[in-house]
């Protein structure tokens, strides 16, 4: 089932949607500083609660400008797999392939890539369920044409050794 809530985290502000017929719908924003956020996430939460019975089963947005958006052309004679996008991600940026999720979209011979730090999405679900979401998905906006459609990537399991 497709969750029903979306929080949007930005720099500036956490903006919370409801899919009303498909359609998101802003029901609630704050902004991301200040002693008082803790406060303003639980009316958040609040209003969740009043168009669903918890728990809430959110898609996060994380900020675009930790995603890393690739076009490339792979040569295998094969269809494209995690590893083949996770070995040139973490060749390109040298990061360790377990620090990082990928999604991608064969076009042709081209592969759209979309990479996050693994870090990043479990700051961003640590943040979320102190608050009372419950994240189901990971996405980011993507600007022009660097990817076909919103990235998704899961729920990531934790990072093996000290963080």
């Amino acid at each position: 089932m497709h969750p029903q809530f979306t929080l949007d985290l930005s720099f500036g502000a956490i903006r919370l949607l409801y899919d009303l017929h498909g359609e998101p719908c802003v029901i609630g924003d704050v902004t991301a500083f200040g002693d008082d956020l803790p406060v303003r996430m639980v009316k958040l939460l609040s209003l969740a609660a009043t168009l669903s019975t918890p728990p809430i089963a959110t898609t996060l947005v994380v900020p675009r400008e930790h995603v890393l958006y690739r076009k490339v052309r792979l040569n295998i004679d094969r269809d494209v797999e995690e590893r083949d996008v996770l070995e040139f991600v973490s060749r390109e940026q040298q990061f360790n392939k377990d620090e990082l999720c990928v999604d991608w979209v064969v076009d042709g011979s081209e592969v759209y890539i979309a990479a996050v730090e693994k870090l990043t999405l479990l700051e961003a679900d640590d943040f979320a369920r102190q608050h009372g979401f419950v994240p189901t998905l990971f996405t980011s906006s993507v600007r022009n044409s660097k990817y076909p459609r919103k990235p998704r990537f899961p729920v990531p399991k934790p990072l093996n050794g000290p963080v």
